[in-house]
């Protein structure tokens, strides 16, 4: 008869001055670690001296690129850094998700702001060369009333700006008091505001309890929410809102109660010692990860997240013969909608599912969609992987058609290089000389996470009928 596996952590845990007292024990090792302030940083710093203890997986984020992130030699990219500083001292975390619109008075930017008190910078150039720092579309105290708003309450993420007829829409994604993760829209006479939400999501997600996991209020866990919008106005007039599906989200916890649940499997999804380690911890924490605010649950089962995305292909395989994990396999897809919007900004007419994660470099997740028009072609710009590690790139598709079948490069089109990791969240708007440029964030070389200074960057882009290049070279013939 086979010895039931059981878990090697002792884990014991308590709330501390808005942070996390943790004692783990294992054997005869024990060891007890103050998560202070409930940061990405915080944890990272944690995962960091854990894993040197107590032999996890450390995390990613800040070890460099790995196997395929990046280049090992050659010349640098073609990428121009445009903005390295926050323009503003109640902008905390730069530029990240960020969306450029050329309009008759300029360049117009607004980017996340994750929690911070002031959402959605604004910014204006004439040239692309000189930043004026305008305001935020909801200043302190203005954000809408059904959105959650505060540090370490809130997230106002991935705003984009599109001029509809006379006036300027923004869509973009903020957290319900619910905590579910929804998308709005407010409209505006003038790209520096004010700004007039539309008083209820454009887009919300539905409580259903398909986890058995419940969050700290005792209601169900939300089956994903929706994040990332982007607004297409097509050559005939027509608008398409495209969104991801915030799958990713939803499988992490699951799993790490299916392990502790069935440590057996721990063996079959991983082969090194490390990730099986790193498995077991997630099962251990994950009782205290539940009582946790959304950022905080999501910070804790990063190591799980990079121990499976370390054997993904695997690791699927198995999860497919467990009825289950049915749940878990089919969220580990992450999909981007879109569907046509009215005149007045209503969602008509049916949701297409125009994309979906299915390559190797994009692991659990596809995201941050851009459409544009060149040369009678539709090109769908999109970030995959990890955002906060070297692992995250920017990918592109091409289709006849707004609403596809896409096409997709078999490799990213942007990676991390020597000077800039994890570029992702692209946007296109033409430049000073008539022809596109991709609008991008990146990070420093050794820095990565939730509220780390992202920096904006952008590139030349060349199309042809079936290609694209980014950067000032010549397109092969």
């Amino acid at each position: 008869m086979k010895t039931p596996i059981e878990n090697p952590f002792r884990i014991e845990a308590a709330a501390e001055d808005g942070g996390t007292l943790l004692r783990v024990a294992e054997d005869a090792l024990e060891r007890v670690y103050t998560i202070g302030g409930g940061t990405h940083q915080h944890y990272l710093e944690f995962f960091t001296a854990f894993a040197a203890e107590f032999g996890t997986r450390p995390p990613h984020t800040l070890d460099g690129p790995g196997p395929g992130d990046a280049p090992d030699e050659g010349p640098e990219p073609d990428w121009r850094p445009l903005i390295v500083e926050n323009l503003s001292e109640r902008t905390t975390a730069g530029y990240g998700d960020p969306a450029v619109l050329k309009t008759d008075e300029g360049y117009i930017l607004v980017a996340t702001s994750n929690d911070a008190l002031d959402a959605f910078p604004i910014l204006h150039s004439h040239d692309l060369e000189q930043w004026t720092h305008r305001g935020f579309v909801f200043p302190e105290g203005q954000a809408p009333q059904w959105a959650a708003h505060g540090r370490g309450v809130g997230d106002f993420w991935a705003p984009e700006m599109a001029r509809v007829g006379d006036e300027y829409w923004l869509v973009y994604t903020a957290r319900q008091r619910s905590n579910a993760l929804a998308i709005g829209l407010a409209k505006s006479s003038s790209p520096f505001g004010p700004w007039r939400d539309l008083g209820h999501p454009l887009i919300s997600s539905h409580a259903v309890n398909t986890t058995g996991l419940p969050d700290d209020s005792g209601l169900p866990v939300l089956s994903g929410g929706v994040i990332d919008s982007h607004i297409f106005i097509d050559a005939n007039g027509d608008r398409y809102l495209f969104w991801k599906r915030d799958n990713n989200g939803v499988w992490p916890r699951p799993l790490a109660r299916l392990l502790g649940e069935r440590p057996d499997l721990i063996e079959q999804l991983f082969s090194e010692a490390v990730d099986r380690r790193t498995a077991h911890f997630a099962a251990a924490v994950l009782p205290w990860a539940q009582t946790r605010r959304p950022m905080e649950r999501f910070f804790f089962m990063q190591p799980l997240i990079e121990a499976v995305l370390a054997n993904w292909n695997h690791a699927k395989s198995v999860l497919a013969t467990v009825p289950e994990a049915a749940l878990i396999l089919e969220t580990m897809t992450t999909p981007i909608h879109a569907q046509k919007l009215s005149e007045a900004g209503e969602l008509i007419g049916p949701d297409r599912l125009v994309l979906a994660n299915d390559l190797d470099w994009e692991g659990h997740l596809i995201e941050g969609p851009f459409v544009t028009l060149q040369n009678g072609r539709y090109w769908l710009f999109y970030a995959g992987n990890d955002f906060g590690t070297p692992a995250y790139g920017i990918g592109v598709a091409v289709s006849d058609n707004v609403l596809g079948p896409y096409t997709k490069r078999t490799e990213p089109l942007l990676k991390t290089s020597r000077s800039w990791w994890a570029p992702g969240h692209a946007s296109v708007a033409s430049g000073p000389d008539g022809q596109p440029q991709l609008f991008f964030h990146a990070f420093f070389p050794g820095t990565g996470g939730y509220n780390t200074f992202r920096a904006l960057l952008t590139t030349p882009l060349r199309f042809q009928a079936n290609q694209v290049i980014a950067g000032a070279g010549e397109l092969p013939q």
